[in-house]
């Protein structure tokens, strides 16, 4: 070895090495296209046929593919069609947010077999709230295990940003929700021996969009979402960023003309300029808005009422302020805009009109296609990649 390093010459990969990945190539294939046969995997894939059949007898052997009945209709020696066993295992994810806690078990494909919408636990303090996550996982892993084999991956999806090192949630000043003040891998260990995967909300939201949303064609885009609280999942180059610490985002940091002035300028100035316009948060005087108290504001000003109308004109300036900023800095392809009341048809043309106004150039603006499930679609896909991930490596280390 020493004497290749000496040369300039690397090793070359080992025979496990090479086994995981063709056994790695040809699961992702039966996923993809499951029914299919042998020679059509070495068709596909550009394999061999004598290697994709020792591959296909490795992921037999571990239980993760199983006969799916024979080829029909062919003249020779009828191939054998191959799916993914059932029992391989399923995932968990969960969206863990202020006004409605889902909860969606699904098998390796993708397909739920459980998806509960859950009221959140009243009082909201962390301990009860983690308390609740851990009953509501608990649940789901129960009810998947008799006919899905094992739980490989949970997502959890937190209304705060997660450090991207160590998947740990950030605690920012003002951290609206209690989700924020407690850490899911903890609230959940030793409940079963699987990953638990913790990312922002707004983040599994845009990642929804890229794979089945609005943003599937777009390599780079931004989500911006608009409820009781403001942010934005950024991708670049197909590549979801996060930041070095995970807020890469957080535009209601920003800080707005506004804004009221004080001591607290610049701090969540976009969300509480946002938050100024509507007249319940000025008679609370709070930092938080309803969330239907604002859907009947924009109700109001699609049917004409003229004082809806401003704020709803106000918000969508202040918004297309944020959105100008990112463009001029990121130059996205593509705009989303999502959460609660980020997806009602009123704020969409105001936004476009403030952003036509003070970009340099005005990309595409659009309203997400996944609705309010965004989030836990996107936590599903994150669980479903590590489950495959790990099914594969595993396969592997097993026959090895």
């Amino acid at each position: 070895m020493e004497i290749r390093k000496g040369l300039g010459l690397q090793a070359l990969p080992s025979m496990t090495l090479l086994r995981e990945l063709t056994d790695q190539i040809v699961l992702d294939t039966v996923f993809e296209l499951a029914p299919i046969t042998r020679a059509e995997i070495a068709q596909h894939t550009g394999i061999s046929k004598t290697t994709v059949s020792e591959a296909v007898r490795r992921l037999e052997a571990a239980g993760l593919l199983l006969p799916a009945g024979e080829q029909r209709g062919r003249q020779g020696r009828a191939g054998t069609y191959y799916k993914v066993a059932p029992s391989a295992g399923f995932v968990v994810a969960v969206d863990l947010n202020p006004t409605l806690i889902r909860v969606c078990a699904a098998d390796l494909f993708g397909r739920p077999f459980l998806e509960a919408a859950h009221a959140p636990v009243r009082p909201r303090e962390p301990v009860r709230v983690a308390e609740q996550l851990r009953g509501l996982v608990a649940d789901a892993i129960t009810a998947g295990v008799p006919g899905h084999g094992k739980p490989l991956a949970v997502a959890v999806s937190v209304a705060n940003p997660v450090d991207p090192a160590t998947s740990r949630v950030v605690v920012l000043d003002d951290t609206p929700y209690p989700e924020g003040l407690f850490q899911p891998q903890e609230a959940l260990g030793g409940l079963a021996d699987v990953p638990i995967l913790v990312e922002n909300d707004v983040n599994l939201a845009a990642v929804a969009e890229r794979w089945h949303g609005a943003a599937r064609t777009a390599a780079s885009f931004a989500y911006v979402y608009v409820g009781t609280g403001m942010g934005m999942g950024l991708v670049i180059g197909d590549q979801l960023i996060r930041g070095a610490r995970g807020v890469a985002g957080e535009i209601g940091y920003l800080s707005v003309s506004a804004q009221p002035p004080g001591p607290r300028h610049g701090r969540h100035g976009l969300a509480r300029a946002v938050a100024a316009g509507f007249p319940p948060h000025r008679e609370r005087g709070g930092d938080q808005v309803g969330v239907e108290a604002a859907r009947q504001v924009f109700d109001r000003a699609a049917t004409g009422d003229a004082e809806a109308g401003r704020i709803v004109e106000r918000e969508g300036r202040v918004i297309g302020e944020a959105i100008a900023a990112v463009c001029a800095v990121v130059d996205p392809e593509l705009v989303l805009l999502g959460g609660p009341i980020g997806l009602h048809p009123a704020l969409l043309e105001p936004v476009r009109a403030a952003v036509h106004d003070l970009a340099p150039l005005t990309p595409p603006i659009e309203v997400g296609t996944l609705g309010d499930a965004a989030v836990v679609h996107g936590a599903l896909a994150l669980a479903l990649r590590r489950a495959r991930t790990d099914l594969w490596a595993g396969a592997g280390r097993s026959s090895a």
